[in-house]
């Protein structure tokens, strides 16, 4: 009788992925292993159940959890991990099967089966950072990729109840809605790494890789193991000048210029006047009618282990 291989991996498998394409890439994912690796696939049924089954096969010994899906099931195995100790926490590895695929993107990972199987064979691992943000209601998620305020958090509230098209237009689409709608606009007062300022904004996007939204290079010069946070923020501006230099994102020219201000941090602060709209990897987070006007945002270097092949 053949002997069991002993590394162990759990494939968590998001089936509304992509609509529906995970399942395909499930079935090459076992065809790409065979009886090389010891592969257990699941699959998620409801919101938030990715994070409790990535919890589950990290307390029963695996050695990498694989998501399999979209940013959204990378956001809920990440956050099932980072619950427990480092000690105790798997590598995790991506399989990308989304629309927008920003982490997989800023990791160089393909969507690619045979890739991944000959990663997880090599075991290589990259620490990269991972940020945590909390409302002052209590509630608190971890990041991989990004968060999104105000403009940006209104524009994902609205992507979400869209349909079509499928990818980046969807979000170009939900943008264009909520730009010639009234968009929301806040006055702030900030503390970066300590230091305090005040002042009005129309958008506020925090990241760790340098993409949001499939298609938008907010942050061309992150760093996913840099420990720092990339953020740009907007000033208040009418709205053809803000549809202009979304337009510039897409191209990879993000500009700078007096109504945008960019820069990093380890730990940012911010109070705001009007309820905040955010995202947190692309999945809603608060909503203006939950009335939340403040959040905290730090930096947890090198705490997740990848296995990118790199």
């Amino acid at each position: 009788m053949a002997q069991r291989p002993e590394r162990q991996f759990v494939a968590i498998l998001n089936p509304n992925a992509d609509r529906g394409r995970t399942a395909q890439l499930a079935s090459s994912l076992e065809r790409a292993i065979g009886d090389q690796l010891d592969l257990r696939i699941v699959a998620s049924t409801r919101r938030g159940e990715s994070a409790e089954l990535a919890l589950e096969a990290a307390r029963r010994g695996c050695e990498a959890v694989i998501a399999v899906g979209g940013d959204g099931t990378v956001h809920e195995v990440a956050n099932g991990l980072m619950t427990l100790p480092g000690a105790q926490r798997p590598a995790m590895a991506i399989l990308p099967a989304g629309s927008g695929n920003d982490f997989s993107f800023a990791l160089g990972i393909a969507n690619d089966a045979p890739t991944l199987v000959a990663a997880l064979r090599s075991g290589a691992t990259r620490a990269v950072d991972v940020g945590a943000v909390r409302s002052a209601d209590g509630r608190s998620r971890y990041f991989v990729n990004n968060v999104g305020l105000l403009l940006e958090g209104l524009v994902n509230l609205a992507s979400h109840e869209l349909t079509w098209p499928r990818g980046s237009g969807l979000y170009l689409r939900a943008f264009m809605q909520t730009l010639f709608r009234r968009p929301l606009t806040a006055q702030l007062e900030l503390c970066v790494d300590g230091i305090e300022s005040a002042c009005g904004a129309a958008n506020l996007s925090i990241g760790n890789g340098p993409r949001t939204g499939g298609r938008f290079l907010l942050f061309p010069n992150a760093n996913i193991d840099d420990g720092r946070l990339d953020y740009v923020l907007a000033r208040p501006m009418n709205r053809a000048r803000l549809a202009w230099e979304v337009l510039q994102s897409m191209r990879g020219k993000p500009r700078e210029f007096g109504r945008i201000v960019r820069g990093q941090f380890a730990t940012l602060s911010l109070q705001s006047d009007a309820p905040l709209a955010a995202h947190v990897d692309g999945e809603p987070w608060l909503r203006p009618a939950e009335g939340v006007l403040a959040i905290e945002v730090e930096v947890l270097p090198g705490s997740l282990r990848v296995i990118s092949g790199k």
